[in-house]
């Protein structure tokens, strides 16, 4: 006996063309949802990887050459001043190996923040520049004037360096954190600290060292005695 429309739509579910459409963008809705939704986690986990940040500020009395993991450095000693920016993304500790005639020695960079590695054959003294509001070196009193010198006069001598006040004396061959930020800017010697400061890209205005050797040091405060007696 034949079997008619009416008796197979009894037997089987047939979808009316709205049903088919409702289900088939449920389906695909969920699809993309899904795939957002991975690809939310991805981005996140990369983001959180690119947060830790770790910088090294090289100063050094000769040229050098850095590998391109930036771990080794290789050390030509000379009179000639250098200095070089590294940057790593590493939440791991980093260890940067210097090779010299002498030998090799190795520095450690534990976690994040900017660093002085001093490769020169004297010490470095300085600490943070003072900036006003305006982003330009603040002015000093007479009184304020004194200070300083005699502050510096101690810091070369090494007596009152101090992580809270932002004064650091970093012996050859060591390195030393300055900063747990790493919007930084390390003026070292021979050159001048700049007048203004322009924010970076983020908004920031970058907190300024600047170092000078021990033996600079002596000369400047020297001739500033020289003219505050004149």
């Amino acid at each position: 006996m034949p079997i008619g429309i009416a008796d197979l739509s009894k037997k089987f579910l047939i979808l009316q063309p709205w049903q088919f459409c409702q289900g088939f963008f449920y389906s695909v809705m969920k699809k993309i949802l899904l795939a957002l939704s991975a690809g939310t986690l991805l981005f996140a986990s990369c983001s959180s990887g690119d947060q830790h940040v770790k910088k090294v500020f090289v100063l050094s009395n000769g040229k050098f050459t850095v590998d391109e993991g930036q771990k080794t450095i290789t050390l030509d000693p000379s009179n000639t001043h250098t200095e070089q920016e590294l940057t790593y993304n590493s939440g791991e500790k980093v260890t940067v190996s210097v090779k010299t005639p002498d030998g090799t020695k190795t520095f450690d960079v534990p976690e994040d923040g900017s660093y002085v590695l001093n490769l020169k054959v004297d010490t470095l003294t300085g600490g943070m520049v003072n900036y006003g509001a305006g982003g330009k070196p603040t002015s000093m009193s007479g009184e304020q004037y004194d200070h300083m010198v005699d502050s510096a006069q101690q810091l070369i001598e090494g007596k009152n360096a101090s992580d809270a006040n932002k004064t650091y004396f970093i012996i050859p061959s060591s390195i030393k954190k300055i900063s747990t930020a790493t919007s930084v800017r390390v003026i070292g010697p021979y050159k001048a600290i700049p007048y203004s400061l322009d924010a970076d890209a983020q908004g920031k205005t970058p907190e300024v060292y600047k170092f000078s050797t021990n033996k600079q040091q002596r000369e400047t405060l020297d001739d500033l005695r020289k003219r505050m007696t004149k």
